[in-house]
């Protein structure tokens, strides 16, 4: 049973608890393939002396150290630029329907909240 660290610490350090196993599982997999490679190197004699934490251990507490992190795929970069593609889009049509937008005020951070609302007749 692990104790330290503990959950909450551990869901600081990333967006949701797949991310955190994941990350976990790599990294113990590494950790144990460097420790095989050190305990091949030494001698019998030496590795009675020596002790190793279990390869999980030590990669959950690399990741609340933040000694790990992680990097979203390239799935989500491409949604993300979707995204971005989309509101331009909107935003391009919406100004040649109506002239102009008015894009509304950043907040002293320089983020901007809401969204301009234009009402648009159809013809039938």
């Amino acid at each position: 049973m692990m104790i330290e660290p503990g959950i909450t610490q551990l869901d600081k350090c990333v967006d949701s608890r797949y991310t955190l196993v994941s990350m976990a599982a790599k990294r113990a997999r590494m950790v144990g393939t460097e420790q095989k490679a050190e305990k091949e190197e030494m001698d019998i004699k030496d590795l009675k002396d020596l002790y190793f934490d279990k390869p999980v251990t030590v990669a959950v507490q690399e990741i609340a150290s933040g000694k790990v992190g992680y990097v979203r795929s390239e799935a989500l970069k491409l949604a993300e630029r979707y995204e971005q593609e989309k509101y331009a889009a909107i935003h391009n049509y919406v100004e040649q329907e109506t002239g102009a937008i008015e894009e509304p005020e950043p907040d002293e951070n320089g983020i901007t909240y809401g969204e301009t609302i234009v009402e648009h007749e159809f013809d039938d």
